[in-house]
């Protein structure tokens, strides 16, 4: 089976490079833009083709969309997909309703994957399950089936990942404000934030709760500084950011 992506950004290719860790790497052909990214896989990776044009990528089993919104026209100009082809769309705005009716003989999904899949780590989204697509990206991090297009970003909470950095660059900003050299500012800021997360991911459904208790003391440090950002309403500011994504939404292509 041979998997094709056309829009060779960024995410495109952290896709291509998870698939190319793969003990079974597919045989992968890019499409030439853009120019510097797609040249790069090719040379990475020996499984991976440059393509010559969108139209040669899209005779590939499985391909996947992954250009920008206002590209999607100049990149589909022309191009159809045939009975048994499975197209999965990454493209911000571009509705499973859109997708069958511009390509109603092929297979189709949506699919929303993060930087991390490049590592194998991470969220990803679906919808709808699509066999081939699953089995595919499931060894890339984990995959979530949404459980319907409207909540396929999951309510926003794939929007957190810059403001998680900015929140980091505080409390390494917190640690050189109280004399510690820069270097290790981030290195203990980084390790720390490693470790609450890892603990979450080997933390039980049913013990999740808990990990609040269980991460301060009576009276201790951590209490007083999560009591101090309760009283302030900290924890709300997530939640209505995060919420005003879901109403904002992507204007619709076409």
């Amino acid at each position: 089976m041979r998997i094709g992506f056309i829009g060779t950004g960024t995410i495109s290719a952290a896709v291509v490079e998870g698939l190319q860790a793969r003990p079974d790497a597919p045989d992968i052909v890019v499409s030439p833009r853009s120019e510097a990214v797609s040249r790069a896989l090719a040379e990475r990776f020996a499984k991976v083709t440059r393509a010559t044009s969108n139209a040669e990528v899209a005779e590939a089993d499985i391909v996947f969309l992954g250009m920008r919104p206002m590209h999607l026209e100049e990149a589909m100009a022309g191009i159809d997909f045939r009975a048994g082809q499975i197209v999965a769309s990454m493209v911000a705005g571009f509705p499973l309703a859109d997708i069958k009716a511009r390509w109603p003989k092929a297979t189709v999904c949506r699919f929303v994957p993060l930087p991390g899949i490049a590592r194998g780590k991470g969220p990803m989204a679906t919808y709808p399950a699509v066999r081939e697509i699953v089995e595919l990206v499931s060894p890339l991090g984990h995959l979530f089936i949404a459980p319907d297009e409207a909540r396929i970003h999951f309510g926003g909470l794939n929007s957190f990942m810059s403001s998680y950095f900015e929140l980091q660059r505080a409390l390494i900003d917190v640690g050189i404000g109280a004399g510690i050299a820069e270097a290790d500012a981030r290195g203990f800021v980084v390790s720390l934030l490693g470790m609450l997360a890892d603990t979450a991911q080997r933390t039980p459904a049913d013990a999740f709760g808990k990990l609040v208790e269980e991460h301060q003391t009576k009276g201790g440090l951590n209490e007083r500084v999560r009591a101090t950002l309760l009283e302030q309403g900290w924890f709300d500011q997530p939640r209505a950011a995060l919420n005003a994504t879901t109403t904002l939404g992507y204007k619709k292509l076409g």
